[in-house]
């Protein structure tokens, strides 16, 4: 299996280096031409479906892509945005130390979801993804950590949440192809 995985074109909130979260934000004019060249560059791959968080900026961009692609598409809450509690809406700039720390320590205290919870919704999607998708090409459209965590747990189940500490890092509309 091949799986594609794409975080979502830059949104204005991403411009402003606001903390997103869940929120309803629609991709900025940057993030729409961002997913068109995406999308062209995409377009003599054939996917059979593509699976995509529910939110707003996901679904605009599965929605770019699959004028061209022409796939089936999954809404799937596993792949959406890490909540962020308190900080979504935030200033990044604005944040204290201590609150910058916290952030990053996705505390429960701040109502953010830990990562264990994002570690145990991703390895459920992979692990339905292997079940039920062999031998086929599959978009993820997603956010930049739950793209990071599939990259990096996709091609090792037995990858322990504790043994991902450097994620790596998807720009806006970036794609990665993982082969399974």
């Amino acid at each position: 299996m091949k799986i594609y995985v794409m975080r979502h074109g830059r949104t204005v909130w991403n411009e402003k280096q606001i903390c997103q979260g869940r929120s309803a934000n629609r991709l900025s004019k940057t993030g729409k031409e961002q997913v068109k060249n995406q999308a062209e560059k995409y377009k003599d791959i054939k996917v059979d479906i593509i699976f995509s968080s529910p939110l707003m900026r996901t679904m605009q961009t599965t929605n770019i892509m699959n004028k061209i692609l022409k796939a089936k598409v999954v809404k799937d809450n596993r792949i959406i945005e890490v909540d962020q509690g308190i900080f979504t809406g935030q200033r990044k700039k604005g944040l204290t130390d201590e609150e910058k720390f916290e952030l990053n320590q996705h505390s429960k205290n701040s109502g953010m979801e830990t990562y264990e919870e994002i570690y145990s919704r991703v390895i459920d999607f992979i692990r339905f993804l292997r079940q039920n998708y062999k031998g086929k090409n599959v978009l993820v459209v997603t956010h930049g950590m739950i793209a990071s965590y599939i990259e990096k747990i996709g091609t090792s189940l037995e990858l322990k949440r504790e043994e991902i500490k450097n994620y790596s890092t998807f720009q806006n509309a970036e794609i990665k192809k993982i082969e399974i």
